[in-house]
């Protein structure tokens, strides 16, 4: 019970000032992507034409040979068990364009996709807390094949969007509404090996956030303590790399990526923000803080695909086993989310997609729960297109 305190301690207390925890949220929500790489685990940095689109590696659209546009929209819940909050929208297109060239390949693809959902809510005597945002990539990407069988690419992310935080307590209530704005650029390989098996790598650059926040203190007691105030500052996600492989027999594949990121190198920057008691700008002390708080993290993803005889129907399953970022908190406290999917083929170029993924994990003594639900539909191999 006293790490369950703690912890609604530290998520209460990031609305009272800038602490590590501000430059951390931004990149620590529920990933999104599109169907068919969600519903496999989202170990798609090996996945090739499995996954038309977006994906951990932007190498893998060279290996797609046909026209694509897709388009998917979830409805997702978070539960605490002591409160709920739920999110329902759009949550990607994606359009997938192979060029004409004289030898290999050339492949372009535009998109925009919601990035990540940030939910959470709390409920307990002392006060009620909720959180809803999400964080939109509008992408761009390329990739050719460099030499037979070897593909490269890159795309090119620019990120936007913003999360609101309110905690009511008896006396006081507490608004916050950071606004996101940044990009981020990934570059990747995929190297088939035979017709059964490849490997990806891809590495996701620095990402860089500009962020203004909007911070309201009211005091049900007195007004005239009430106060509003809005704070500048840069967040900066250090290098991530992503590294995998992919078994694709005739009617089964079998995907998995690892993913690495050291969370202590995150970087706060502002010119605005200073600690008054030290008289130093905030960036000395949150960086050290950053230091101090988080680690390290290597995170798993599985995913399989199969394709069913004679009907047009193809089905997916994926694991993730997500370790927190905090150095020494919480270590077993680790996100396993379990994702299926579905594709069924209308006629032979519309196909329906669905996908189901429910991640849990514990704070604390505390479980919590995150379901999302998915449906889209994709044209490919279109005539003229």
């Amino acid at each position: 019970m006293r790490k369950l305190f703690f912890v609604f301690t530290l998520v209460c207390s990031q609305i009272l000032g800038q602490n590590a925890y501000d430059v951390l949220r931004p990149f620590w929500g529920f990933e999104h992507s599109q169907i068919l790489s969600n519903s496999i685990g989202n170990a798609t940095v090996a996945s090739g034409y499995i996954t038309p689109g977006l994906t951990s590696n932007p190498a893998n659209l060279a290996a797609i040979q046909f026209g694509y546009i897709q388009i998917n929209f979830s409805d997702s819940e978070f539960n605490s068990g002591s409160s709920s909050i739920t999110n329902t929208g759009f949550n990607g297109l994606d359009i997938v364009q192979p060029a004409s060239v004289h030898r290999g390949r050339l492949v372009y693809s535009v998109g925009a996709h919601k990035k990540s959902d940030f939910m959470s809510a709390y409920d307990n005597s002392i006060s009620r807390f909720s959180e809803k945002g999400k964080l939109t990539s509008y992408h761009i990407a390329a990739a050719l094949e460099f030499s037979r069988n070897f593909y490269l690419g890159a795309d090119l992310k620019f990120l936007g969007g913003n999360d609101e935080m309110v905690q009511i307590r008896d006396e006081k209530t507490y608004y916050y509404k950071p606004r996101y704005s940044g990009s981020n650029i990934t570059i990747g390989l995929l190297h088939v090996l035979s017709k059964n098996l490849q490997y990806g790598i891809s590495v996701d650059m620095p990402s860089s956030l500009s962020i203004s926040e909007d911070y309201v203190e009211s005091n049900h007691l007195d007004t005239e303590l009430s106060f509003s105030e809005t704070y500048q500052y840069d967040v900066k996600k250090p290098i991530t790399f992503h590294l995998g492989a992919a078994l694709l027999l005739k009617s089964i594949n079998f995907f998995y990526e690892a993913e690495q990121v050291n969370w202590s190198n995150l970087e706060f920057s502002s010119d605005q923000i200073y600690e008054e008691d030290l008289e130093l700008p905030a960036s000395v002390t949150i960086n050290e803080e950053i230091r101090d708080t988080f680690s390290s993290t290597l995170s798993h993803h599985f995913g399989g695909a199969i394709k069913l005889p004679k009907i047009p129907v193809n089905l997916f399953t994926g694991y993730q086993y997500i370790p927190t970022p905090f150095s020494g908190i919480f270590d077993g406290d680790v996100r396993h989310t379990y994702n299926f999917g579905v594709s069924v083929a209308l006629q032979k170029n519309i196909t329906l997609q669905g996908s189901y993924d429910s991640c849990s994990w514990k704070v604390g003594e505390s479980s919590n729960n995150f379901d999302r639900i998915s449906v889209g539909i994709s044209l490919h191999d279109i005539s003229g297109f």
